[in-house]
């Protein structure tokens, strides 16, 4: 490694090795009053289907009154809105755990779906040095402190689209259905099939819509219609329920739609410029699929292009650029730092810490950080094509 590469690895490996360790602290001090509280929502909407009370999750105040009671308890204040947003086949995958103890459960939730993070992320790792790299890198990231401090499913949500990344070129259809799973949080989706169209993934593309349908059959055979109408309504018609949301919720995350929010933007500019910066990821992802580039950098494209175009994003999300962050990394160290990577690897994967802008007014700053990051990437890929390395199989 020349000397001008090891000097910059040991500046973004200080830094973010440091603040990731202050993150986890004021994250754990932050939350130690109400924590675990995403996970509330997931077992206690699990708790409802073997209870025989389904309609409960799918009223947003009845739901937070009952998790204020069941878990009065774990929590020094009663938490305020928490309704179940979720389609109802991710409910199918949580049932599992709403057979063990809360915390139990939680434990187990958590320590899979990261072992499952790690395993895909191993997929563009070639070496044991690397597989340190990223294992080290989602360790100490503050998304990972938020996940855990919250109970949150951002683990599986990254696991699911970075192995679906990792293996599409050999194995099409396993990362299909990965692919398919993932249905369960559309909001990072939208990326999906731009990939699988741009790069001609006709069969990973089918069982994407086939694992999604069927485990959409099967959330209706058990859960019924009822369930799915209830979800529909909630996610397309107006209502008082999704307008307090909106405030507690969405407002409160760190899209462009937020950010475009509280500077002032209306409701329906917000939504344009959110649209715009959708369409900007989306022909990022097109282009990188559409020209021959090292793999490690057409992933981190899509990972940092998903968050940029998610209507609704939040701290744990940043999972996602963690990873993309630490794919140019790992690029940077084999072909070279160009002016500026290590400024937008370690603002990129610490962007947590200055979110949400609702709090931290420099959170505003976070979509054009992504974006700078997604055209620093693309010129690096312009500059380098395909000779740079071969694409990566998976490890």
């Amino acid at each position: 490694m020349e000397r001008a590469a090891r000097l910059n690895l040991r500046v973004v490996g200080l830094v973010c090795g440091l603040s990731g360790l202050l993150g986890w602290a004021f994250y754990v001090a932050t939350f130690s009053r109400e924590p675990s509280q995403d996970w509330m929502v997931y077992y206690t909407a699990a708790r409802a289907y073997f209870d025989g009370n389904l309609p409960l999750i799918f009223d947003g105040n009845r739901f937070t009154a009952a998790l204020n009671e069941r878990f009065a308890d774990w929590l020094s204040w009663p938490l305020p809105l928490h309704p179940w947003l979720y389609p109802p086949h991710f409910l199918l995958l949580l049932l599992p755990f709403g057979m063990l103890p809360f915390a139990a459960a939680e434990a187990v939730f958590l320590l899979v779906t990261f072992a499952c993070l790690i395993a895909a992320s191993w997929c563009f790792a070639n070496s044991a040095e690397r597989r340190w790299l990223h294992g080290l890198s989602l360790l100490l990231c503050p998304a990972t402190a938020i996940t855990v401090c919250l109970g949150q499913n951002a683990f599986l949500t990254s696991a699911l689209l970075l192995g679906g990344l990792g293996l599409l070129p050999r194995r099409p259809l396993l990362a299909g259905a990965l692919f398919g799973m993932l249905t369960y949080k559309p909001q990072l989706w939208l990326m999906v099939p731009i990939v699988l169209i741009a790069a001609r993934q006709w069969r990973a593309l089918a069982a994407a819509a086939a694992t999604a349908l069927l485990l959409t059959l099967a959330s209706l055979a058990l859960f019924g219609a009822e369930a799915w109408r209830a979800w529909l309504a909630l996610m397309l018609g107006p209502s008082e329920l999704y307008q307090d949301w909106l405030v507690q919720g969405r407002l409160n995350g760190q899209s462009v739609y937020a950010c475009a929010a509280l500077l002032g933007a209306s409701p329906a500019l917000a939504n344009a410029i959110q649209a715009a910066a959708a369409i900007f990821a989306g022909l990022a992802v097109y282009w990188s699929y559409r020209r021959a580039m090292p793999e490690e950098l057409r992933v981190a494209i899509v990972l940092a292009a998903t968050v940029l175009a998610a209507p609704h994003v939040i701290g744990y999300d940043a999972i996602m650029l963690a990873s993309a962050a630490t794919l140019l990394l790992s690029r940077a160290i084999d072909s070279g730092f160009r002016f500026g990577d290590s400024i937008l690897i370690i603002l990129v994967w610490l962007s947590p810490l200055a979110n949400p802008p609702s709090v931290f007014r420099l959170g505003l700053m976070t979509p054009l950080v992504i974006a700078l990051f997604i055209a620093s990437v693309i010129a690096r890929a312009r500059g380098q094509g395909a000779a740079a390395a071969p694409s990566l199989s998976p490890a």
